[in-house]
């Protein structure tokens, strides 16, 4: 952890007003709000279906996608109303990952015994399976997308983790040539906890991995891949779970979903593009995270897990708790974020500096 940042004053209040969850942090010494005070704001939404949700993606604060279990999909339009349908013939599959696009395009990407990814362009009337690939083993973990170029990939088969790009918005998937790729440790593989392992760049993509002795990040850049231990716990059912590149970092959470409120080595910091990474040992999320996510027009991380939300307003260092809710999945906008998760739970969140 950087240890030249100044001690911080923390005053920490809850109001309901209306079903809101209302939290107040101040920092004087932090960057971002010039020592105002920072208020995030959590309200909870009725739920619209049942399903278990881990895929959820804002495109702007108005529309967002996700996806669950049962075969379920989830759209807004308008920031504040989600609608809930299946796709036909699907209802079996589980939807870990969403990836859209627009109000209308999307992507929908199958975790399980069978490896599918689906895509609509009418806005879910209709679905198109544009990956499908059905052999023992397969098992997706996530998508991600740099304009119109996307990987996805998966738990290692034959030694080595499944790789897949798309140039052209998710029409057409090829494998990527994994000759080079370092071996997969026996134990190792992806989580397709919230689908956000994996982060795309104009000319590269890592992904996050842990189960055996160490957790890595793997990296593919212009064609040559590379391994990067990282200082995440690591175990089975431990290690990184979730990547999120801010203005100038990347940021890693996890932990081990077994042991939920352990909050031991589950946040690391990268300045240089993931080749080394710096533990948070101190003010970091209070135990395992599935997802982190980040508003760039906020300069706000938030990362959420099954025992609750934390927020960061400098980059990761530090980590304020505001909710004790679980959460699976979360995604943030410009001045609004949503978090989804077990039986369909939502809700929304949005936030102020005064």
């Amino acid at each position: 952890m950087r240890v030249d940042r100044s001690v911080f004053y923390l005053t920490l209040f809850f109001v309901f007003i209306g079903g809101w969850g209302l939290f107040s942090c101040q920092q004087p010494n932090d960057d971002t709000n010039d020592g105002r005070s920072f208020q995030m704001l959590v309200e909870s939404v009725p739920a619209v279906c049942m399903a278990s949700i881990r895929g959820l993606h804002l495109v702007n604060d108005s529309v967002g996608w996700a996806s669950g279990s049962k075969g379920t999909f989830l759209r807004m339009i308008d920031g504040k109303t989600w609608k809930a349908d299946t796709v036909p013939k699907h209802a079996h599959l589980d939807f870990r990952d969403v990836h859209a696009f627009d109000a209308n395009t999307a992507l929908l990407m199958v975790a399980g015994q069978e490896g599918r990814i689906l895509r609509t362009e009418d806005g879910g009337v209709s679905w198109v399976e544009v990956y499908t690939r059905l052999d023992s083993g397969i098992f997706l973990d996530g998508m991600d997308f740099f304009k119109g170029v996307g990987y996805c990939y998966g738990d290692p088969m034959n030694g080595k983790f499944v790789m897949i790009r798309s140039k052209d918005m998710g029409i057409t998937w090829h494998d990527i040539t994994t000759d080079e790729m370092p071996l997969a440790m026996p134990k190792e593989a992806g989580f397709a906890a919230s689908g956000t392992g994996v982060l795309a760049f104009e000319n590269s993509v890592l992904i996050a991995t842990g189960g055996d002795s160490v957790s890595r990040v793997l990296s593919f850049n212009n064609g040559i891949w590379n391994a990067i231990n990282t200082p995440l716990r690591s175990d089975e059912g431990c290690g990184i779970f979730s990547l999120v590149r801010t203005n100038d970092r990347l940021v890693a959470v996890g932990g081990c979903y077994l042991d939920s409120t352990n909050a031991k080595a589950n946040c690391a910091i990268s300045m240089d593009e993931g080749a080394t990474w710096s533990l948070i040992e101190e003010n970091q999320p209070r135990g395992y995270r599935s997802c982190v996510s980040y508003s760039s027009t906020a300069k706000l991380l938030v990362a959420t897990g099954s025992t609750g939300m934390e927020y960061s307003q400098n980059g990761g260092w530090d980590w304020i708790p505001f909710s004790d809710e679980g959460y699976h999945t979360g995604s943030l906008a410009d001045s609004t974020g949503w978090v989804m998760g077990r039986g369909g739970r939502m809700a929304k969140l949005s936030w102020s500096a005064q």
